[in-house]
């Protein structure tokens, strides 16, 4: 575990955006089959999307406790950090830790063949990603075990063109899989991987002791 950075004494996920870090969004236009930056912004990366543009100055101004920094939660994603404090996810011989939003209303299934933007967690910090994260606890936190993971999906504002004169229109936020057509007209906010071999846990095996959470592992 690293230590989260903090605001007025209070933890602050590594994953979370500042005021100081947010930039002006460059104009979009429709570029061959996809939608694109105009003018000499950086185009897409070489996973093919294009990304919400971001700063880099954690720390500055105020954090942004609603808005997810994407190239931070990218990186937690690809290397497997913690959400919270930023250091290694925890791992045991089951997988990576994860928690999850209560989605048992999906299927028997659930959580295999899930797909989450929410990067995993190390042992410490998953009793406080549970609190900080608006999402899990809003839902109930579901502590899951992941033994395989494939970074296959963008999550963001998909865009349509509109009329002459009146530029790009902006269609639904979704989770779409890299590679489909839809993906290339879409402005990417986070990365999204598809879950298996998972391994649902009870909630007290990591301190978490939300009421919601410990509803979710009895049903």
């Amino acid at each position: 575990m690293s230590e989260p950075l903090k605001y007025k004494g209070r933890p602050v996920p590594y994953i979370a955006a500042w005021s100081g870090e947010t930039v002006q969004q460059p104009s979009l236009i429709a570029m061959g089959e996809g939608v694109a930056y105009a003018g000499p912004t950086p185009g897409r990366s070489s996973d093919g999307v294009l990304w919400q543009l971001w700063g880099l100055k954690p720390r500055a101004g105020e954090p942004l406790w609603k808005q997810v920094h994407g190239p931070r939660q990218r990186r937690a994603m690809r290397k497997f950090l913690c959400q919270v404090c930023g250091g290694p996810a925890d791992r045991n011989e089951q997988g990576w830790l994860w928690l999850l939003e209560d989605d048992r209303a999906e299927g028997a299934k659930w959580p295999n063949g899930h797909m989450t933007v929410h990067p995993p967690v190390c042992l410490p910090c998953a009793p406080l990603a549970a609190r900080l994260c608006p999402h899990l606890r809003r839902r109930g936190a579901v502590p899951v075990r992941i033994g395989d993971v494939i970074l296959d999906g963008v999550y963001g504002q998909r865009y349509y063109t509109g009329p002459p004169g009146l530029g790009m229109l902006e269609g639904e936020k979704d989770v779409f899989l890299m590679g489909n057509w839809r993906a290339k007209w879409v402005v990417g906010g986070q990365l999204a991987a598809s879950l298996s071999k998972c391994t649902v846990l009870d909630p007290a095996e990591v301190g978490i002791e939300t009421p919601a959470a410990r509803a979710a592992v009895r049903r």
